[in-house]
This record gives C-alpha cells, structure tokens and sequence, in this order.
C-alpha cells in the first residue's frame, strides 16, 4: 500500500478507527507519521505507550463531546423504585454504579436494559463454555465466534482473512451435521 498523504512511499503504518460502524482508515509512511501533530518525533522514535496513549486521548475527547461521560445518567429514576428484595433504591444504584443483588436487574429491567446495551453491546451473556460440554455445543460457539470475527474483517476491509475465516466456519457446519 502506497502512504495517503504523500502517494510515494511504501505506507508502514495502517490506522483503522471504528466509530458506529463507520470505518476510517489511513495508511501512512514513516516519515509522514512523524508530520503529525499530535505526535513528536520523540514520541515517535522512543516510546509506543505514548502514541497509543495520545491517540486515546483524542478518541476519548471525541466520545466525551459527542455523549456524557457519565453512562449512568441514562437511567431515569422518576418514581425511585426500591427492589423488593434488597430494598436497594434507583437513586442509590446511581450513586454507587451498582446494583445490590440479581434480583433488581428485573426490578429495575427497563431502567437498566438501555444502559447495559448500550455498554456492553448486548443483553445476552455470553460467558465461557465449560470444559466437560459436548462438542456440538463447542463446534457451535467457535462457529459463532468466527463469525463475530468475519463481520469485522469485513468492515476493515480485510478479504483475504474473511475468506479464510469464512471457510473455516464452513468446514465446522460440515462437522456440525455430522455430530
């Protein structure tokens, strides 16, 4: 890949940021990386930490000026509704950032649904599968892994690893049926 910004030299560096599904990339030559001006030529050189601390930076001043910085304002705790179990209020869910027992995740379900979508992308667990499982049940979470892993070889535009990962889940369908 040739550098974006000065079309001659071979591009070493390959930014890719994802924001909402929409992708942004910039492929940049050693020497047009060091024209950048969130970065010195010292940063550069010397230390990776601070680059990629530096580029954080930027992406969380852009999340802080385009939502609130605090999640758990999303909650709207009009009524203050107690959990019937612990005796745990909205108001003090807010404060601590937590809830008191599992029960009030179905107290407060339509107060906090939004919220853990919102971070955690989904409201399904999907947690570790255990060791002595069954092997269709194995063959089926690596396949839906793979599958996570395709969709995002495809949004950075990555073909010739989707087609791999693409086959690869092929191969543990086949295995699938068979089992």
């Amino acid at each position: 890949m040739v550098c974006d910004f000065c079309k001659k030299n071979k591009a070493d560096i390959h930014l890719i940021k994802i924001i909402n599904n929409k992708v942004e990339k910039i492929n940049l030559c050693k020497e047009c990386i060091k024209n950048f001006n969130f970065l010195s030529e010292e940063d550069f050189i010397n230390d990776l930490t601070k680059i990629l601390s530096k580029i954080f930076e930027i992406d969380i001043k852009i999340y802080n000026d385009s939502e609130s910085s605090n999640l758990f304002n999303l909650i709207d705790d009009k009524g203050n509704k107690k959990c019937s179990y612990c005796k745990i209020d909205l108001n003090t869910v807010k404060k601590i950032g937590r809830v008191g027992c599992p029960k009030c995740y179905e107290e407060f379900r339509e107060n906090l649904y939004p919220l853990i979508k919102s971070i955690h992308g989904s409201l399904g667990h999907k947690g570790k599968i255990p060791f002595n499982s069954s092997n269709k049940i194995k063959i089926e979470r690596k396949i839906k892994d793979l599958e996570y892993k395709l969709k995002e070889e495809i949004i950075i535009e990555n073909f010739e690893k989707a087609v791999k990962l693409r086959d690869n889940i092929k191969k543990l369908q086949k295995k699938l049926f068979i089992c």
